[in-house]
């Protein structure tokens, strides 16, 4: 007995598309809001502006966190800037109000990775899983 058998599949990149997997598709956005949310507990907080304008410049169909604003760059290295603009780095390590935010420090993406990248993770295979099916 033979008999034949016609599979038609969609194509590759459609296939990537209706799965969110595509460069700014639906598994990529979950990922940057959840370490929008999850890097704001390792941000300096004396004020809240700096977050709330990262919140604000971050486009998370983008694999990126924005934090556009003249002083980002002193406080995510941690160290005192000196000298008329363009201010330059200095070797003085920076001290960070810790009492609204007790996690804050310097290079606040490598703090959320060593602290709760399994997590992340986690989460993200969780929601791929969920779409998968």
């Amino acid at each position: 007995m033979s008999g034949t058998v016609k599979i038609t599949l969609n194509p590759v990149k459609r296939i990537i598309r209706d799965k969110g997997l595509d460069e700014s598709g639906a598994v990529q956005k979950f990922h940057t809001q959840n370490c929008l949310r999850r890097i704001q507990k390792y941000m300096p907080f004396k004020t809240g502006a700096t977050i709330k304008l990262t919140i604000a410049h971050t486009d998370i169909s983008k694999p990126e966190i924005v934090t556009n604003v003249p002083y980002a760059k002193y406080l995510f290295y941690g160290k005192a800037m000196e000298g008329n603009a363009p201010k330059k780095l200095t070797s003085r390590d920076l001290s960070y109000t810790k009492t609204k935010n007790p996690r804050a420090g310097s290079r606040w993406d490598r703090a959320l990775v060593a602290a709760e990248g399994k997590a992340i993770t986690a989460d993200l295979q969780r929601y791929f899983n969920r779409r998968a099916t």
